[in-house]
């Protein structure tokens, strides 16, 4: 009767692990890794040309279009979750992947594999044959000794009657990669904190006399004291200089001057100066008498549809449930002077009140306003106060900055490590003879020149140690002294 074996069960896993082992699998992967960089890069380029004129050239050139370049123009990509949550995507992976090779790395660094072969050692880039009368173990103390005073860690092992070597040196190095890895998670950090808590503003505008909050979730308002602007002869700008005051919660907190490449900072907020313009300061009233606006307007931000070169601005009532249009003098006379129906003079504003309880097609009383008077317009009392100018200000805001910093210090940290102090690392073995022992070594330093140039000075100071001369295998002759070729021995390599 047949004899029945127990055959041994296999353990099944459990939904659990196999859910964990793709997922561990998927953030390892060098294929989804090159999809996440690639979509990462496209959506770069997106973030980027939304500030170009490209989208709005793509729409001209191209039919059917014009949604799109909306869109584009619309579309935040920088701030959008989209990119937050690639980004926290590639963090993860690169975190994992760390962690999966940390494991084999510190076993490299810890407890190398010291046995090698004669077919590697003979078939290295370089190596070097060594014939001695001695024995082989005295080879391998005095081996030992003149590698571990040039650094190395040296440990050997027997096998077969033979002792195999294995010398290293900088062996930690292995682990600058760590920090350079954790460079790149803080930077996508840094991206990512800065997306979702940061901010910038390149059209802040404050006129002068005025305070305008900041908004973007800050209780911070900034007000402009006083504008200086100084010109060149031939009429252009040579500094304009902005005297701030920096609010929170309606407390001055900071004040100073800003001009152009030398901000002011509050907070991680940082005021940039960027230009400036013409400005109107304004008084209304009710027929009461109630102040609705005392403040000042910026200029040139609208335009009139009648006159492009004439700067225009607005000044929203919700209390009246109406508008105030003010228009300047044209601001390029020379320029299609037919447009110019106001033909306003310096000093002269248009002024329009514009009501939403204005029954359709009655045109908006409107006037012509000089500086200092007062004109009755919609049941509205409008004083032209006296012209003044805003400042154009650029506000950013990224938290992420010193993450950035922490990140620029461990990946220069890490690189240095890494390039400065690299992994060495030399393979023997050393065999009895009929008349003593022979010894080959070979560096692991594969189209790496240094580590070759390294490997040949040890031999000349294991030449010295051991008193006789190596035969050497090099494919670079001109590495090793002139008059040495591979199978012959050589004579000093003290030069290289």
């Amino acid at each position: 009767m047949a004899q029945l074996t127990a055959q041994p069960r296999i353990a099944r896993r459990s939904i659990v692990e196999i859910v964990v082992d793709r997922v561990w699998r998927f953030f390892c992967s060098v294929r989804a890794a090159v999809y996440e960089i690639a979509f990462l890069g496209i959506l770069v380029l997106i973030g980027t040309l939304r500030g170009s004129s490209v989208p709005n050239t793509i729409a001209n050139r191209v039919p059917g279009t014009d949604a799109l370049a909306k869109h584009w123009y619309a579309w935040d990509v920088f701030h959008s979750t989209l990119f937050v949550l690639l980004l926290t995507l590639i963090s993860v992976a690169i975190a994992i992947c760390t962690i999966n090779r940390a494991p084999g790395l510190w076993k490299a660094i810890a407890d190398p594999t010291v046995t090698t072969s004669h077919g590697f050692l003979r078939s290295a880039d370089v190596n070097a044959h060594f014939e001695l009368p001695a024995v082989s173990n005295s080879v391998a103390e005095v081996a030992s000794t003149t590698m571990k005073h040039r650094g190395y860690r040296v440990l050997t092992t027997e096998r077969n009657d033979e002792v195999h070597l294995y010398a290293d040196r900088f062996r930690y190095s292995k682990l600058g990669t760590f920090p350079f890895h954790l460079a790149l998670i803080l930077i996508l950090v840094g991206g990512i904190v800065g997306a979702r808590y940061g901010f910038r503003d390149k059209e802040f505008i404050i006129p002068e006399g005025s305070i305008t909050p900041l908004q973007h979730g800050t209780d911070i308002s900034v007000g402009l004291t006083d504008f200086q602007d100084i010109y060149n002869q031939d009429g252009s700008p040579a500094e304009y200089r902005s005297n701030l005051v920096i609010y929170d919660h309606g407390q001055p907190v900071k004040s100073g001057s800003i001009i152009v490449n030398h901000p002011i900072k509050y907070h991680g907020i940082t005021f940039y100066q960027s230009s400036f313009g013409q400005a109107v300061s304004l008084r209304v009233t009710d027929s009461e008498g109630r102040e609705l606006y005392n403040d000042s307007t910026a200029m040139g931000i609208l335009q009139s549809q009648l006159n492009p070169d004439a700067p225009a601005g607005r000044v929203d009532l919700p209390v009246a449930n109406a508008s105030v249009i003010i228009i300047g003098p044209d601001n390029d006379p020379a320029n299609t002077p037919e447009k110019d129906t106001l033909n306003l003079h310096s000093g002269e504003m248009f002024i329009q009140v514009r009501s939403k309880d204005l029954p359709a097609g009655q045109m908006p009383p409107s006037a012509i306003v000089t500086q200092g008077d007062t004109v009755q317009l919609g049941g509205l009392n409008v004083e032209f106060v006296r012209e003044r100018q805003f400042t154009l200000l650029q506000v950013a805001k990224n938290p992420g900055i010193p993450i950035f910093w922490i990140a620029a210090l461990l990946l220069v940290g890490g690189l240095a490590i890494v390039f400065y102090f690299p992994h060495r690392r030399i393979r023997g073995i050393i065999s009895r003879t009929g008349s003593g022992a022979s010894m080959l070594l070979a560096p692991m330093a594969k189209r790496d020149w240094s580590g070759q140039r390294e490997f040949l000075r040890l031999c000349d100071d294991l030449k010295d140690a051991l008193g006789t001369n190596p035969v050497i295998k090099n494919q670079k002759p001109t590495d090793l002294e002139s008059g040495a070729e591979d199978g012959v021995p050589a004579v000093s390599t003290a030069a290289i």
